[in-house]
């Protein structure tokens, strides 16, 4: 029996999570055609994290993608966003390696970003390995998980300019800063967006965590954005983010799907316009290291 609010909010959270992978981990949602997919573990501080390397039959030489999954920091994981990584993998005719992480809040703040900086420097040392190309990577991640990708691929061309050669943002979090989602609470959907980032700063134990509007993206590399329409709350943020890292010299290429809702892009096994968005999406990563 539950009796008090943390253990309602605890159940409530463990109900969401099962339910997500009962929805999203679907094994007809995989995009076929791969020459290989591996389960793996990369070792990190507190313990191996889950892997998945994803190679495309026709892979040709570039960088590997290291993928983060989203979920507001507290649900999901590599099972939930495996039709998302392979696709990305097909279209771009490369490599992906998605990485999970500890959540919270059984794992508080920065406890996500420790995993992604583990996981990022074993790809870097390792990615020859899976033929990819030597001494760079590219970041992605979609949702909370686009917020860890560009959080990481800062602090790695901060530390080895170029260390990072791209990075592919999926209707990305910007922040979780309530005084910012209200200013906008009744307009594009914002109220819906300012209920979830109230929960995950609580879960997540963070509401200080840094905006990406207030921080110097000059090394950010260059970068592919996708976004919804209006079901998809973090618009306005990616809006004012893709204009700063313009301003900032930072190459952008960005895309709108304006019937695409936020987290959408994993319903590949029941949506058109999921996998139209992947495919082109990774299309756009294969050209970026064609050229």
């Amino acid at each position: 029996m539950i009796k008090t609010a943390a253990e309602l909010e605890r159940a409530i959270l463990a109900q969401t999570r099962r339910g997500l992978r009962t929805l999203l981990a679907v094994p007809r949602a995989r995009a076929g055609g791969l020459a290989r997919v591996e389960e793996l573990e990369v070792p990190a501080a507190a313990g191996p994290l889950p892997a998945r390397y994803y190679e495309a039959k026709d892979a040709v030489a570039a960088p590997l993608l290291v993928y983060f999954h989203g979920g507001g920091f507290v649900c999901c994981d590599i099972d939930t966003h495996d039709s998302i990584c392979s696709w990305l993998a097909k279209s771009s005719q490369g490599r992906v390696l998605s990485v999970g992480y500890r959540l919270a809040p059984e794992t508080p703040f920065p406890g996500q970003v420790e995993d992604v900086r583990a996981a990022s420097a074993w790809a870097l040392a390792n990615g020859e390995r899976f033929g990819a190309a030597h001494g760079r990577i590219a970041v992605g991640g979609d949702s909370a998980g686009a917020y860890l990708a560009a959080t990481m691929a800062l602090e790695l061309n901060r530390t080895k300019p170029g260390a990072v050669a791209l990075q592919v943002l999926l209707y990305p979090l910007i922040h979780v800063q309530d005084s910012l989602w209200a200013e906008e609470e009744l307009r594009n959907f914002r109220f819906l967006g300012r209920v979830a980032c109230i929960y995950i700063a609580k879960f997540l134990g963070a509401e200080a965590l840094p905006s990406l509007l207030d921080v110097d993206l000059s090394a950010a590399p260059p970068t592919i954005v996708a976004g919804g329409g209006p079901m998809d709350p973090v618009r306005a943020d990616v809006r004012a983010f893709v204009h700063k890292l313009r301003e900032q010299g930072v190459a952008v290429t960005e895309r709108k799907y304006p019937v695409l809702m936020h987290g959408g892009l994993n319903f590949t096994a029941y949506s058109k316009t999921a996998t139209s968005a992947l495919e082109e999406v990774g299309e756009l990563v294969r050209l970026h290291f064609a050229t």
